[in-house]
């Protein structure tokens, strides 16, 4: 019996923890996009993934008939094929030249420029989880099936990717005050550029001005109207 779910989870290793051949760091799952560089203009796409599942937990409450509320429960943990999931995540780069680049070209025996987009789960990461849930009275009581526990099939799991934007704030006021101070700088010095090479006419090279007297002045006259 299957039905499909969506809930917020946790990861967890299936038996043990495993190592990005990449970054070396632990993890529970890894996935990698290996951009070779053949020719300028030929390039081979490889993706690899590692095979282990593992597992979600699924946090789950319960009414409490006798004090009322909801009561905590034992997670649910549901097993997870890594073949048939679609992992939504941002990834790590590591371009060419990288150490990690470097290390994924040993690893898989490629030749030639690499960049790598490493996507990794660790332990205990919080995840969106939506697929169908294999075994669905499990749900409903703590016994599983005795061939196997409960499975996720068809999984889509999405990592909440942390706001760019209070790290970008400050990023962006420093770079606005380093452009408006080199603008005043160039200024400055294009204004004393001038000085130096065009300089002002003094006073006796201007001409002078022509003054009437007061007594041949004569007063402004008032403005005509004009005919429509």
């Amino acid at each position: 019996m299957t039905k499909a779910v969506a809930f917020q989870g946790t990861v967890h290793a299936g038996s043990e923890l495993l190592r990005s051949p990449v970054s070396g760091l632990a993890c529970v799952h890894w996935r990698l996009r290996i951009t070779q560089h053949i020719a300028p203009r030929m390039q081979l796409v490889h993706e690899v993934a590692s095979p282990d599942a593992f597992e979600i937990h699924w946090p789950r409450t319960a009414e409490d008939g006798q004090k009322g509320g909801q009561v905590p429960q034992p997670p649910l943990r549901l097993r997870l094929d890594p073949e048939s999931a679609r992992i939504h995540a941002a990834p790590v780069l590591h371009r060419e030249g990288t150490p990690g680049a470097l290390a994924a070209g040993k690893q898989f025996g490629l030749d030639g420029a690499l960049r790598v987009e490493e996507v990794m789960l660790h332990q205990g990461d919080e995840i969106a989880a939506e697929g169908f849930l294999d075994d669905a009275g499990a749900a409903d009581g703590p016994f599983r099936s005795a061939a196997h526990g409960p499975e996720l099939l068809d999984p889509t799991l999405r990592v909440p990717t942390p706001g760019i934007g209070p790290a970008l704030l400050p990023w962006a006021l420093g770079t606005a005050a380093v452009l408006l101070s080199a603008t005043a700088v160039t200024g400055f010095w294009a204004w004393h550029y001038h000085l130096l090479h065009h300089p002002l006419p003094t006073s006796e090279s201007l001409s002078p001005l022509t003054r009437l007297p007061f007594d041949q002045m004569k007063p402004p006259e008032p403005p005509h109207p004009r005919l429509p």
